[in-house]
């Protein structure tokens, strides 16, 4: 690729960003806001970050400027423990947590041996992470090596960055969605060896419950 026609983008607007950790000093000394600001990326890759008037003479010829004056532009956020299989029972109501599992956690996820069914929850969950600025996000699968598949197919296909794995449980869940020690380690290897650091895909071996 030349250099002429690596794609560059230049983006104007309100941004937050952070210089420091803001867990280790105080939030506002570790935040930057900064009310016009120019982004400039290629291929990508954000190359300049800055305030309009500082860096509007840098941007490349023939560039056009997307303004968003009334947004505040920011980096993805991180979601670090979210279950993409209970999508569809969001909001059931359970009085304690192994009920709602009982009665509504299990049974859906019980419908992900169907790949079919899987693949439509996963590109509608990651829409909807993606809607909301979540850019990454640590996602239990199932228990069904499937469910696993589903997810990083499409994550793959959105290139977006997801650390996900099937679930490890071999008690407290009924039956049909429970592992045996060598099945979960053999399905685990398995999926380890097929979808771990291809592309932005990350593995994670999860178990589901302390006693598993």
């Amino acid at each position: 690729m030349t250099q002429s026609s690596i794609p560059r983008r230049a983006i104007r607007g309100p941004f937050l960003t952070f210089h420091a950790d803001p867990f280790t000093t105080d939030p506002m000394d570790a935040l930057h806001h900064e009310p016009d600001g120019l982004i400039l990326t290629e291929n990508g890759l954000i190359i300049a970050a800055g305030s309009w008037d500082g860096l509007r003479d840098t941007i490349p010829a023939g560039t056009a400027v997307d303004h968003y004056p009334d947004m505040l532009i920011s980096a993805g956020m991180i979601d670090t423990h979210v279950h993409y299989p209970q999508l569809p029972v969001i909001a059931s109501y359970g009085e304690q947590l192994l009920e709602w599992l009982e009665n509504y956690v299990f049974p859906a996820e019980a419908r992900y041996a169907d790949i079919t069914y899987a693949r439509a929850v996963a590109r509608q969950f990651l829409t909807e992470l993606l809607r909301v600025g979540t850019t990454t996000a640590a996602v239990y699968c199932t228990v069904h090596p499937q469910s696993v598949d589903a997810f990083f197919e499409e994550s793959e296909r959105l290139n977006t960055c997801m650390i996900a794995g099937k679930v490890l449980m071999d008690r407290n869940a009924p039956e049909n969605l429970r592992d045996t020690a060598q099945s979960g380690y053999d399905q685990s290897a398995e999926l380890i060896a097929r979808w771990h650091n291809r592309g932005r895909q990350l593995y994670a071996v999860t178990p589901r419950f302390a006693p598993t």
